[in-house]
């Protein structure tokens, strides 16, 4: 099976989250990884991972 990767890089509200959910509507066998739920997973199981604000206060 051949595989493919798209990212799509941009500025915030420039469309890339609409593009990647009209991508995978029309490609078989596609997802969306979305950064921003991994991001919100590290913050809520891995407390360990964020940075120490007062370190850098």
């Amino acid at each position: 099976m051949k595989r493919l990767a798209i990212i799509t890089v941009g500025k915030t509200h420039s469309g890339k989250s609409t593009f990647a959910r009209l991508l995978e509507k029309n490609l078989a066998n596609s997802f969306i990884v979305d950064q921003d739920h991994h991001a919100a997973f590290i913050h809520s199981h891995y407390q360990k991972l964020q940075p120490n604000r007062a370190k850098y206060a």
